[in-house]
């Protein structure tokens, strides 16, 4: 993976990172406010010979590796010690300084306090009575610093509980963010979705408003993919087409407004367009334009006489529309749409560009016929809907009409910019 689609992930999936990353924060947290509060009090002392001697020293020091036992065994004859020492007491031991450190924690930190000075004075006791003196020579012990009460508790620590589980989540979340990316197979990214595809997929343009025009960068978009479909080729499609079949990569990713709002890029350059909207589904091309469905279609090529009617004149100047017309019965609409592929290279000549929406080729297998007497093909599907599943469904659904695919377009719907 490149630096490029790595960052163009992370751009997408960036949430799943920072989600685990509060989610695990927050519930490190919350685990630290169900512990119990511990303190750690500290008492320290220094263990001395009574003259400088060397052999005094090395006596020293191996009777100061033998604390921390001496001091877990007290709490035997002790009643004041409790039970559980080994896990509350902490023994940090320098002996080539003749220093000892003993920490206790305690959930009462006056208890804790006590315990370690009650230990200090034990060890006291027990150096005296196993290190007699013997001659001049003696080991004593002497208080640095007697244990205090500790205002703040050592354990739990919320701080680091809680950077530590967000850094974990974290972690964690960047390989599910891959994995997620790997499971979501919605189109929305054309670098992903062409590499899995294998085609062309352009990035998704914004569909106009009834009633409201369009931002100068949502008609540029506009214009670029007309430029990217005008200019493609196919193993099928080696020269400008004039008959472009649009259909719809998914059942209601496809409707009327694409095929309106890409006549009206059509037109802006010069160029006469005729818009067919051979879908029944809703909504409708008409709709865009606020002209009335009947009579359309249906009813030319139910008579038999498809081009009796004129095109509808909408919008600006030079573009043309033939709405669907009454709905009909499946059986009907599956013959209404071969009649209208026999008459669809007489009909493209009232224009320089025509048209043609179709429904899904999985969904109604007889806008084949209309799509074989297309000169070139464009599947349409929605951003962030539109799956990569659905549009697998319909390649297969051409077959040798696959040589005519230009590619993929995507729309998607918000404020136009």
């Amino acid at each position: 993976m490149s630096v490029s689609e790595l960052w163009s992930l992370l751009r997408r999936r960036w949430w799943v990172i920072a989600l685990l990353t509060v989610v695990s924060g927050a519930a490190a947290l919350a685990y630290s406010w169900t512990q119990p509060r511990v303190y750690r009090a500290r008492a320290e002392a220094v263990v001395l010979p009574n003259r400088a001697d060397y052999g005094l020293s090395m006596f020293l020091e191996a009777r100061m590796r033998t604390f921390r036992a001496v001091l877990l065994s007290l709490p035997q004859a002790d009643p004041e010690l409790p039970d559980d020492l080994g896990s509350r007491l902490h023994v940090q031991l320098v002996p080539e300084e003749g220093r000892v450190a003993l920490e206790v924690d305690d959930t009462d930190p006056e208890r804790a306090a006590r315990f370690a000075n009650r230990l200090m004075q034990r060890l006291q006791e027990w150096v005296n009575e196993h290190a007699p003196a013997v001659g001049t020579s003696r080991l004593y012990v002497e208080v640095l610093a007697e244990a205090r009460a500790p205002g703040a508790p050592v354990s739990p620590r919320y701080k680091v509980n809680t950077l530590a589980g967000a850094i974990l989540g974290a972690v964690l979340g960047l390989p599910l963010a891959f994995v997620w990316d790997w499971l979501d197979d919605r189109l929305g990214n054309p670098a992903r979705d062409s590499s899995r595809l294998g085609l062309p997929v352009w990035p998704a343009v914004r569909l106009s408003t009834p009633g409201v025009p369009l931002g100068e960068e949502a008609e540029a978009n506009w214009q670029h993919l007309y430029a990217h479909l005008r200019f493609a080729r196919t193993p099928d499609v080696t020269r400008e087409w004039q008959t472009l079949a649009l259909l719809a990569a998914a059942p209601g990713s496809h409707p009327g407004n694409f095929l309106a709002t890409l006549g009206r890029a059509i037109v802006q350059g010069g160029t006469t367009a005729l818009l067919v909207d051979a879908d029944p589904t809703p909504p409708g091309a008409h709709e865009a334009f606020g002209a009335a469905p009947s009579p359309g279609l249906s009813e030319l090529l139910e008579r038999g006489q498809p081009l009796s009617l004129s095109p509808l004149e909408v919008g600006p100047a030079g573009l043309c529309l033939l709405p669907w017309g009454a709905d009909r019965s499946a059986a009907e609409r599956a013959t209404l749409l071969r009649r209208l592929g026999n008459a669809l290279p007489a009909l493209a000549r009232a224009a320089e560009c025509c048209l043609v929406r179709l429904p899904g080729p999985d969904v109604e297998p007889a806008a084949l016929f209309v799509a074989s007497r297309a000169d070139a093909l464009l599947l349409v599907g929605q951003a962030g809907c539109s799956r990569v599943r659905d549009v697998r469904r319909a390649l297969q659904s051409l077959g040798p009409l696959r040589g005519r695919l230009l590619g993929i377009a995507l729309w998607k719907e918000g404020t136009p910019s």
